[in-house]
């Protein structure tokens, strides 16, 4: 049986944990090759966590390694880092992103992307990345028919969901109770994030019981017969 090979392309660091750090974690503990990509180090973001950690100036940097911590919780292969501004995504050329999509599938000959969905990734950065990133997938599925392509969203996005639906993308809810302390350790690597989900930075027991244990993911309809 082939080894899968996943990338995983988003806009900021955290946006691999806190939306699908379980499934990540899943396709690590089953013998896939994981590839994380991330377009931004997140350094125009609000949060210097609680109390800072950081500056404006030292921000970047610590999200980076944030990022890489992350990883390792999460037992992925590889962080590639595209090293674009935070919050200028849309600004990018299209065509500019897919071209560094693609020379990263070229190396890694992928199974399975994740990414936003194009037009309801609920920022414009993570909107522009899902766009270059479903362009890269449909180009690269020429060339791999086994190509599956999904969606993330998060599991609580009840609204998101409907409108997934309405779009007829299939959808598909995973348990990843098997991977929640994982995901939790990831989670806490973002330490600059740590004003958000105060819960998650209790005890561990409570911390665990805040996390979901379902993850969703929305199959687009070119490799209808692959699954996560």
């Amino acid at each position: 049986m082939n080894r899968e090979k996943v990338i995983a392309v988003f806009a900021h660091p955290d946006d691999e944990t806190f939306i699908c750090g379980g499934i990540l974690a899943r396709y690590a503990a089953l013998g896939a090759d994981v590839t994380l990509v991330c377009a931004t180090l997140g350094e125009m973001g609000r949060r210097m966590g609680v109390p800072p950690i950081g500056d404006r100036e030292s921000i970047g940097a610590i999200r980076q390694r944030e990022l890489e911590e992350a990883a390792r919780a999460l037992n992925l292969s590889r962080v590639k880092l595209l090293g674009y501004r935070d919050k200028t995504l849309e600004i990018i050329p299209r065509t500019e992103l897919v071209s560094r999509l693609d020379a990263i599938f070229e190396e890694i000959e992928p199974t399975v992307v994740l990414t936003f969905h194009p037009e309801r990734g609920g920022h414009n950065d993570h909107c522009a990345i899902g766009e270059a990133a479903t362009e890269a997938a449909e180009r690269w599925f020429q060339k791999n028919a086994s190509l599956a392509l999904y969606y993330i969203t998060f599991a609580n996005g009840e609204k998101r969901q409907e409108t997934f639906r309405a779009m007829q993308l299939n959808h598909e809810a995973h348990d990843v109770s098997a991977y929640l302390q994982q995901k939790l350790e990831a989670f806490r690597a973002h330490r600059t994030q740590s004003g958000l989900h105060r819960a998650l930075w209790g005890s561990a027991k409570q911390a665990k019981q805040s996390l979901s244990a379902t993850e969703f993911v929305w199959r687009v309809s070119f490799s209808p017969h692959s699954k996560v």
